[in-house]
């Protein structure tokens, strides 16, 4: 994959980008205002936008540029606004629809190019990861690293539970007729996304990231939990030293060759329309481990991440969301010692976002991330504890 690195930004330039239909209006909720996640920063949604027009406009070299779809929030970004629009009179490859995502200030710059070496490495290979057409690692532009790339279409997988909590008792009541298909559905799109992510060819990922300028090693599973222990000492996070120390112990034995796992590989990450896959996103957490990483991580996620939905609906959530999780792991819990992995990267799972949380209150975002609260943190302790007996506190 080559790059033409003008300025500081990096276009892919080996493929032409697909075209994108608009995806369904649910995957774009009408326009929020952005202030509560950008005036801490000084920086508002009005700025944003036109600021991002003006970039555009300077990087095509086309003046003319307008909206065609006026920047709007789309779901999830708990570490990032995320932004999908699109743009009238845009040469190729900007002129299909769109999405910013829009980085913290304080954030590693970094993140934006390693991000766009994962995603155009993996849609390189043929796989439905978004391919990012700039990576901005300066903030001046819009307060903040970024990325631009092309939207895929389509919903979540499982999108009906995430709109429980706004619908009618009658609309609801309906949903849950349809609850075995649903399930269906979901499983059988989720074991199509997830059986071929791990079927890539690691070497030739790791040769295309290598070839943007990062190390093959930093994707290792060593290399995380290298980066993991480092952060428990620079943020004196000692509560959760028994956690840490039980990793380093209970390392368990390799069951499978190292594939590319996804690490955050749960529905809501997983797009799909009229029956099809369509695209995989959010790569923050990519590692090359064996499999039983990316489904104890979905495992630990489906049965400690916070439900939000009215009371008698939240014990079903949570059920049908642990029997998801169990059965889409199946093809791990066959192997033998499966258990013992499986458990391993729960309770990594579980570490790695008591971490986060640790870090964003260090600086200052009190309620940022989807973990970041009283119910959050107490998920996350109390399934170490189930697995592990150990008691850790943040």
């Amino acid at each position: 994959m080559a790059y033409s690195t003008a300025s500081s930004y990096a276009v892919a330039t080996n493929a032409k980008p697909k075209q994108c239909r608009a995806p369904d209006h649910q995957s774009l909720p009408s326009e929020v205002n952005l202030r509560s996640t950008r005036e801490s920063r000084g920086v508002t949604d009005e700025n944003v936008i036109q600021s991002l027009l003006e970039y555009i406009r300077s990087t095509t070299a086309r003046r003319g540029l307008a909206y065609a779809e006026t920047p709007t929030r789309m779901s999830g970004g708990f570490d990032a606004t995320i932004l999908g629009f699109s743009l009238r009179g845009a040469p190729e490859p900007f002129s299909g629809p769109l999405v910013l995502r829009l980085f913290q200030a304080d954030a590693d710059g970094r993140r934006a190019p390693r991000e766009a070496a994962i995603q155009n490495a993996l849609a390189e290979l043929g796989y439905p990861a978004p391919r990012v057409l700039i990576a901005e690692e300066r903030t001046e532009a819009l307060g903040g690293a970024f990325l631009i790339m092309e939207r895929m279409p389509g919903r979540p997988l499982g999108w009906e539970f995430e709109a429980l909590r706004i619908k009618g008792v009658g609309q609801v009541l309906n949903m849950l007729r349809r609850l075995p298909c649903i399930r269906r559905e979901i499983l059988r799109l989720w074991k199509d996304a997830q059986t071929s992510l791990h079927s890539l060819p690691v070497a030739d990922f790791v040769a295309s990231v290598e070839r943007a300028g990062f190390s093959g090693r930093d994707f290792n599973f060593n290399s995380y939990f290298a980066s993991l222990r480092a952060a428990t000492a620079e943020l004196s996070l000692e509560g959760l030293r028994p956690a840490i120390d039980w990793l380093i112990v209970h390392e368990p034995r390799r069951l499978q060759a190292p594939v590319i796992c996804h690490g955050d590989f749960q529905p809501f990450n997983v797009l799909a329309h009229n029956g099809r896959l369509t695209g995989v996103i959010d790569w923050v957490k990519v590692t090359i481990a064996e499999p039983a990483f990316d489904y104890g991580a979905v495992i630990a996620i489906l049965a400690t991440v916070p439900i939000r939905a009215p009371a008698g609906l939240h014990q079903l959530l949570r059920a049908l969301m642990n029997s998801l999780a169990r059965t889409h792991s199946g093809p791990c819990r066959s192997l033998p010692g499966s258990e013992a992995a499986l458990r391993y990267y729960q309770i990594f799972n579980c570490v790695v976002q008591l971490i986060t949380v640790a870090r964003n209150r260090a600086q200052g975002r009190k309620t940022h991330g989807v973990y970041n609260s009283r119910v959050g943190v107490a998920n996350l302790i109390n399934h170490v504890h189930r697995l592990t007996w150990l008691e850790v506190n943040l």
